[in-house]
């Protein structure tokens, strides 16, 4: 019980959320593979592990994840989410072959790299007007990388401004369901249940406006992801109501906290090495080595998720049929078997093994445009504000309580 021990003492003093890379070395180390209570499933911790679970979709299945987690609940907690058992029964992420490789298909047609390409002067456009209103003391979480990211994946998908406020608070509720790793809160699924029911109504009206755009020949299938998809339907390889529906809800609520806090998490390591901010601030051009680094220190995602097809030998433990194993990425990228001296925040490394966004079929599909956004952020950021630097370089920064998205909660500047 080394391991469950060790993972409950810093989930207990916190240690788990500010800085788990400590607690990470040590399991790669005396349990690289263990059951755990507290977090509901198998904790993965070296490189080799996490990264064959990722490659293996042959018996490790992404399909009917969310419904083991509801499975848990009590049978009058479940009858009282329906909603999140229909959601998560279909769609890109909650599928395996070969429904997810002819999803993920039709989905390339509309999300492509042109499109998130085209994000990118508007990424900038957003940050330039966001900047244009800051000065002096701000916190960037909530005043730019919020925002930002959001304003972001809501015109890729179709959505006005307007509507940002909304999605944000959809999004922080579905993705408070995984909170607690492989376990629920019923009160966070009841909540979500709620907010996903008003999410789908939104995605469905605006489906809904597109097909009447197609229908009378005014739509542009090359406008946003939801057009492209609409502009799909036509054939027969299109989605269902149902996939649509479940796929775009995946896209709003996966596309932009996630980058949040790739950008807080790796903003905070630039601050702390202030030699790099002005490295970058004299070689712009390595700002995309800087965002790929700032993944693979401190990603955002700290855990991937999957459940087994068949019982599975892991690094010499065994793992039974139908259980939750959970490969954790921020581990693996520290892991130092494959990178050097992992603990440093290195811009000038190789990090082309990372694992922040994935591998394999499950490959982050938002990857290109989470590092655009990124580049386009930090480039203008670093522009104007040479001499940004931490409000208080002693106060003891807040993190989020959260297995499934590591984040800060504030990060307070001086710019």
């Amino acid at each position: 019980m080394i391991g469950e021990d060790l993972l409950k003492d810093a989930i207990s003093d916190g240690t788990y959320f500010s800085n788990p890379f400590p607690l990470f070395s040590e399991l790669r180390k005396s349990a690289p593979v263990f059951y755990s209570q507290t977090l509901g499933g198998w904790i993965i911790t070296r490189y080799s592990d996490v990264s064959e679970i990722l490659h293996n979709h042959e018996d490790y299945s992404s399909k009917g994840r969310v419904l083991h987690l509801l499975h848990k609940l009590d049978p009058d907690m479940q009858d009282r989410l329906p909603m999140l058992h229909r959601h998560f029964a279909t769609g890109l992420a909650h599928s395996d072959a070969p429904e997810h490789k002819r999803l993920r298909g039709i989905l390339a047609q509309a999300f492509t790299p042109k499109i998130s390409e085209n994000m990118r002067p508007i990424t900038h456009e957003v940050v330039t007007r966001i900047l244009n209103g800051m000065s002096g003391k701000v916190d960037l979480i909530s005043d730019l990388f919020t925002p930002v990211p959001a304003l972001v994946v809501g015109r890729l998908l179709g959505s006005s401004e307007s509507d940002i406020p909304d999605l944000i608070r959809w999004a922080g509720a579905i993705n408070g369901l995984y909170e607690k790793g492989g376990n629920i809160d019923p009160q966070k699924a009841i909540f979500a249940e709620e907010m996903l029911h008003e999410i789908r109504e939104f995605v469905i009206k605006l489906a809904v406006e597109r097909r009447e755009q197609n229908k009378n020949g005014d739509l542009d299938p090359t406008a946003d992801v939801l057009s492209g998809l609409v502009h799909a339907e036509v054939h027969s390889d299109s989605l269902s109501e149902s996939e649509l529906v479940s796929t775009v809800v995946t896209l709003f609520v996966a596309g932009h906290e996630t980058t949040t806090h790739l950008l807080g998490n790796g903003m905070l390591a630039l601050l702390n090495q202030p030699e790099l901010i002005a490295l970058l601030q004299k070689e712009p051009q390595l700002i995309p080595d800087a965002i790929d680094e700032m993944a693979r220190f401190d990603g955002s995602v700290p855990r991937s998720w999957r459940i087994t097809k068949r019982q599975m030998d892991v690094g010499g433990v065994t793992i039974p049929q139908g259980e939750l194993v959970l490969p954790m990425l921020s581990s693996a990228n520290r892991d130092e078997s494959i990178f050097e001296n992992p603990d440093r925040f290195d811009i000038h490394r190789d990090t082309r093994k990372h694992l922040a966004f994935g591998r394999g079929v499950h490959v982050c599909l938002g990857a290109p445009l989470a590092r655009i956004e990124g580049q386009e952020i930090i480039k203008e950021i670093l522009h104007r504000s040479p001499n940004i630097a931490l409000k208080n370089p002693e106060a003891k920064l807040s993190w989020r309580k959260d297995v499934a998205l590591r984040g800060l909660i504030s990060l307070p500047v001086t710019l």
